[in-house]
């Protein structure tokens, strides 16, 4: 008997496939920009960009109460059982909670410029004109992201995928005629168009779907939101410490081109193994929220995802180690080789999230806001603390060895939280698997130590071609037992 479409190795890969193919222009897309912005501002204004940006993070956390988590859940059971009418009114729904957002997030940047001001800059420098500038990209901000969450629960995938590719294609064209124009003093204007652009192209497309409608007077509107906002209140709380996390590694690290040397190789780190991951928030979440609470099928819905995605991500891991000056030569300038040990050493945090990605969603599809919270303010409590304590012995290196200690350790907790609380157990296999391929990378990582290239490359590139053969080999077997 064939397995159901929704639990085969052949459907992951498909939906890897097909978004990351899309994430793979995306990301060419956004490390070009950031290829412009480290020609243009070099590696301190790369840092003012990433104090910018935690600045906003911090205002979208302070008004962030989970709605496109939220949306995508109650979108997707709706969307299951074809109750069209209710869709449109989740949608509008959505639509209003998200213009509101989006106005008290001006508000709150304008009422405490001050404030932030003082918070993420030296005193006696002046930034309150810049930091009331990013009012519009503090609105479009949640206006993009209800339009993102209607678009993926109603499963909308193909539409999503072109909606993100686009938008990241319009960010590099609005940087590259800004930076090339203004330099140091477009930064603001260049984070602004960003958004708007996303913003737009986002309302574009899923307003072709579902027409564009808010009611801000309906009663009943936001009635039907409070379920939202009950599930929101833990997120809110999660992405107001991440937030606030972000705020104090940067305090640790306190020098401007530090911060701009960790935003980008942090980026760099997220983006080159992000092909993989590209279907959790997309295809894997909705799949999974509909069979959450099938215990069988859920434990085959997660440990498929956590099969598939490591045994890709091994082999990609160990290509981006070796090849990391390079790498770091063609996507920024020979300024940023500093970020070379560093992205290097947080080798493990890239290969465990395909574990701890879709372990983490398994209490989202179910729900409990409350229980996420919890695991993110563990892993955010690990970010600070390995920091605080790595970053001034190793400088740069510290940070990737702090990362690679979280994911770890990330891993570890999240499989235990699972088995306890969502009876969701990694099977025999899939251990062996992430034992074997953690120890793989940890060799890779200490090879790129080694200062003999020819040591380097002579027993590192032969290591990722068998592994590579064997991870094509085994996903080959994989399809053909389903078949």
């Amino acid at each position: 008997m064939k397995k159901e479409k929704n639990t085969t190795i052949h459907h992951v890969l498909k939906y890897i496939g097909l978004f990351g193919s899309v994430e793979m222009l995306k990301i060419l897309a956004n490390l070009s920009k950031r290829k412009i912005a480290a020609h243009f501002l070099g590696p301190l204004g790369v840092g003012v960009i990433a104090i910018y940006m935690n600045l906003l993070e911090v205002i979208r956390s302070c008004t962030n109460i989970g709605l496109e988590t939220a949306g995508i859940q109650q979108l997707s059971e709706l969307d299951d059982t074809k109750q069209h009418n209710q869709i449109l009114t989740l949608a509008k729904t959505i639509r209003t909670w998200a213009f509101a957002i989006a106005l008290l997030d001006v508000v709150i940047c304008v009422v405490f410029a001050f404030f932030f001001e003082n918070l993420f800059f030296e005193p006696g420098d002046s930034h309150r004109m810049q930091i009331l500038q990013l009012s519009p990209a503090a609105f479009f901000a949640p206006i993009m992201m209800g339009e993102c969450a209607i678009l993926k629960g109603i499963h909308k995938l193909k539409n999503v995928a072109t909606v993100e590719l686009l938008s990241a294609i319009a960010t590099v064209v609005s940087v590259l005629i800004i930076y090339w124009n203004l330099g140091a003093s477009g930064i603001i204007l260049a984070m602004n168009a960003c958004v708007l652009s996303g913003a737009i192209i986002h309302l574009f497309f899923c307003s072709r779907i579902i027409s564009y409608s808010i009611n801000l007077f309906s009663k009943e509107i936001w009635k039907r939101g409070l379920p939202l906002l009950k599930f929101g209140i833990p997120y809110f709380a999660t992405a107001f410490f991440g937030a606030i996390t972000t705020t104090i590694v940067y305090k640790i690290i306190s020098s401007t081109e530090d911060i701009g040397f960790y935003r980008n190789g942090y980026d760099l780190i997220l983006y080159y193994v992000g092909i993989v991951f590209s279907s959790n928030a997309i295809d894997y979440f909705p799949r999974l929220t509909s069979v959450c609470h099938d215990e069988v099928k859920k434990n085959d819905t997660v440990n498929k995802q956590i099969n598939v995605s490591f045994t890709l991500t091994t082999p990609l891991v160990m290509t981006f180690l070796l090849a990391m000056p390079l790498i770091v030569l063609a996507l920024y300038t020979n300024e940023f080789l500093p970020i070379v040990g560093m992205c290097v050493m947080a080798g493990l945090f890239q290969l465990h999230r395909s574990v701890s990605l879709p372990l983490e969603y398994v209490s989202l599809a179910h729900g409990h806001s409350w229980m996420f919270m919890i695991l993110e303010s563990i892993y955010n409590i690990l970010i600070i603390a390995s920091t605080y304590v790595l970053y001034p012995i190793f400088g740069l290196v510290g940070l990737g060895i702090s990362l690679s200690f979280v994911g770890l350790t990330n891993t570890i907790i999240l499989s235990i939280i699972n088995l306890v609380f969502y009876k969701v157990s990694i099977t025999r296999n899939n251990w062996m698997l992430i034992v074997a391929g953690t120890l793989l990378v940890a060799i890779v990582m200490m090879l790129c130590q080694n200062d003999n290239l020819a040591i380097r490359l002579g027993v590192g590139i032969p290591l990722t071609l068998i592994t590579a053969i064997y991870s094509y080999i085994t996903l080959k077997r994989g399809i053909s037992n389903e078949q």
